[in-house]
């Protein structure tokens, strides 16, 4: 499977939610400020529309909104199964640099509670194995490191550490959480929006 896209998993969960046309999944990207945490830019919102729709993971019908001819999507089935097998990849894979946990939070609702913390909890082992890997690296080496290549390892090793508490905290708050599901329910963003006046990204 090849690497799971961010915009993709951000439309995807989305959609999970409540069916959108781009307008509404536009306004929800923003005011998730996904460019700031996700490094997702909302010009590339239609192109990974038509991306996901020519894949068969979303389906888009013109309907007539407000008086605008608008094209609404909903999540297929395969969309659904792909984005759980995503949201599994992120944390289970092995890689040697970054997760994606925020992605991987964002996206948290569209599996039951148990299993995504049970994969938060296996995650935090793969950073667990991360760490004992990299500061037996640093002992190894020892005095045989330059000061450039001891800031690195020492950067690396602190930043696991933090990722490690942090996927601690993060299991046993959502674990206390007696209502499971999207923080908006199946309230309309721009329903919302206007309800709130909640500020979103430009």
């Amino acid at each position: 499977m090849a690497a799971p896209s961010r915009i993709d998993i951000l439309v995807l969960a989305s959609l999970a939610r409540i069916p959108m046309h781009g307008y509404e999944l536009k306004l929800e990207l923003q005011y998730k400020h996904v460019r700031w945490w996700a490094k997702c830019e909302h010009g590339h919102l239609y192109a990974a529309l038509k991306r996901l729709e020519d894949r068969g993971w979303i389906r888009g019908k013109d309907k007539r909104i407000g008086g605008r001819d608008r094209r609404v999507f909903s999540i297929t089935a395969a969309g659904r199964r792909w984005l759980a097998d995503s949201l599994r990849e992120l944390a289970t894979s092995d890689d040697a640099t970054y997760f994606d946990v925020d992605l991987f939070l964002s996206s948290s609702f569209t599996m039951e509670q148990g299993e995504f913390i049970a994969l938060l909890e296996e995650r935090r082992g793969v950073l667990e194995r991360q760490l004992a890997g990299a500061r037996q690296l640093r002992e190894n080496l020892g005095e045989l490191i330059p000061a450039v290549g001891r800031l690195i390892m020492e950067h690396r090793i602190e930043h696991l550490e933090r990722e490690i508490e942090f996927e601690r905290r993060a299991a046993a708050e959502l674990e206390k959480l007696s209502r499971w599901g999207p923080f908006l329910g199946d309230e309309s963003i721009v329903d919302f929006l206007e309800r709130t006046q909640a500020a979103v990204e430009k």
